[in-house]
Parts: C-alpha cells; sequence; structure tokens
C-alpha cells in the first residue's frame, strides 16, 4: 500500500547580513498623510511619544515646499523635543501609571 508523500518546500538560504538585521518596528513604517497642516501636525505632536514618530510628523509637516514660518518653527519645536528625549534630558511623555 502506497501512502501519498508530501516533500517540504526547499528555501533559499538567506545571505548571512540578511540574517543579522534587526527587525523593523512598526513605527518606521508607519506613513502619515502628507503633507500635514501646522495644527494637524501639532496635535499629532502632543500624542506622539517616540522620537521616531516625532520625525515622521516632521517629514509630514514639511513634505510640501516651500514651508511656512509656523510649519517651520513647529518642526524645530519637535525635533527639540525628540533630541531632548534621546540624549535623557527629560522622560518622553507617555501615560503614567
Amino acid at each position: 500500500m502506497d501512502f501519498p508523500t508530501t516533500t517540504r518546500p526547499v528555501t533559499a538560504a538567506l545571505p548571512q547580513a540578511e540574517v543579522q538585521k534587526p527587525p523593523t518596528s512598526r513605527a518606521e513604517t508607519t506613513l502619515l498623510p502628507a503633507p500635514l497642516s501646522v495644527d494637524e501636525a501639532r496635535a499629532a505632536a502632543e500624542t506622539a511619544f517616540e522620537p521616531r514618530e516625532k520625525t515622521a510628523i516632521i517629514q509630514a509637516l514639511l513634505a510640501q515646499p516651500p514651508a511656512s514660518t509656523a510649519a517651520l518653527s513647529l518642526a524645530m519645536q519637535i525635533a527639540k523635543q525628540a533630541a531632548a528625549v534621546t540624549y535623557g534630558h527629560i522622560a518622553p511623555r507617555g501615560p503614567q501609571p
């Protein structure tokens, strides 16, 4: 009596560089509608916790040149906040226990 056999598909081995890459987070691939208005960017920056989120907001804010003075000023404020959190000068804002 013959039993049906299934063969396991053979996958090509990944190059060593691909194996060693760190997994990407979803925050890095999150897309924001571009361009954001100054008011939309300000509201988004108030709820953003991570520097990567703030960077995405800045990119969406400055997506359509020429940027207004208000947009440039807000982008600088958001960048300063993200840098301060990154370098440990202030704690990130988030849900408090």
